[in-house]
Formats: structure tokens, C-alpha cells, sequence
């Protein structure tokens, strides 16, 4: 089992880079089954405005982040298409 927050940056961050991070399905499939009420986020931000900078991410889920806008679902596909 994963942990519930995939990228956290703590209040004291600061001049942060976050870029070309894949993060997505936080938290796991099996916390938010067996857990009721449990929540995550893929990034969640605690520094202060403008001291992290995000470029690049790919993420469903974020608190005080840029997220770009992901389906979250499935498309289905034949073979060879």
C-alpha cells in the first residue's frame, strides 16, 4: 500500500522547481476502498504563494498546485488502433 499524498511541498520551501512529475492514483485504490472518508492528493502545496514553481506535471488531484486537465477515465481501444 502507497502513502496518501504522492509530491507534498512543506511550508518551508522556498525558490522550488516541481516539473516533469507523472503522479496519479493518490491514494492507492486499496486505502480509498478499505478506508471510508480517507483523501489524498497526487501534489499538495504548503509553501507559500509563489515560491514554488510547477511546470510539466501530470496529475489528477492537487491542493494549491496546477494540475492539467487529465481524464480520470477509461477509454477503451481494439488492438492495433
Amino acid at each position: 500500500m502507497g502513502n496518501t499524498n504522492g509530491i507534498i511541498v512543506f511550508p518551508p520551501a522556498t525558490n522550488t522547481r516541481v516539473r516533469g512529475n507523472v503522479v496519479v492514483g493518490n491514494p492507492s485504490i486499496q486505502l480509498a476502498v478499505g478506508v471510508p472518508g480517507a483523501a489524498g492528493v497526487d501534489i499538495w502545496d504548503q509553501s507559500a504563494p509563489g515560491a514554488t514553481t510547477f511546470d510539466r506535471n501530470v496529475c489528477v488531484t492537487t491542493i494549491n498546485a496546477p494540475c492539467p486537465s487529465l481524464s480520470v477515465t477509461t477509454v477503451p481501444r481494439k488492438p492495433g488502433q
